[in-house]
């Protein structure tokens, strides 16, 4: 079955608005309303992760594992750098503040790539916690 996708010079919005929707969502979820985008987003991921269009299916993968494993390394290891390194360390709090900076903005940055790929009509895959998708 063949997907008709919108020539991207005439439309403003070419992408699929599942995909979109579910970048935006990930991008809700770090920056506006984490939890609340995150449950969102895995009953969106949950209703349609047999989607008859692929882009779709992408983004959502995509975005749902990138949620799961990106929000436990944020909390697994910045929980470990403060009972490793002590409350009382102010070394603790410069690298428990910087790894939870850097991380964080990070996925932000990884997340507003998507949503511009989603909004093209493009693939995407998030690096290093992205899941491979299927040949």
């Amino acid at each position: 079955m063949e997907i008709k996708r919108a020539d991207p010079l005439r439309h403003v919005m070419p992408g699929p608005r599942l995909a979109v929707v579910a970048e935006a969502l990930f991008l809700i979820n770090l920056m506006l309303l984490p939890g609340i985008a995150f449950l969102a987003l895995m009953v969106l991921w949950y209703q349609n992760r047999e989607h008859a269009d692929p882009l779709v299916r992408n983004h959502l993968r995509q975005t749902g594992w990138t949620c799961i494993w990106g929000g436990l390394l944020l909390v697994v290891i910045s929980v470990a750098i403060f009972l490793l390194g002590g409350f009382d360390n102010p070394w603790t709090w410069v690298i428990g503040i910087l790894y939870f900076t850097f991380v964080h903005s990070s996925l932000i940055l990884l997340g507003v790539m998507g949503l511009s790929r989603a909004i093209n009509g493009r693939s995407w895959r998030f690096p290093v916690f992205g899941p491979r998708e299927p040949s």
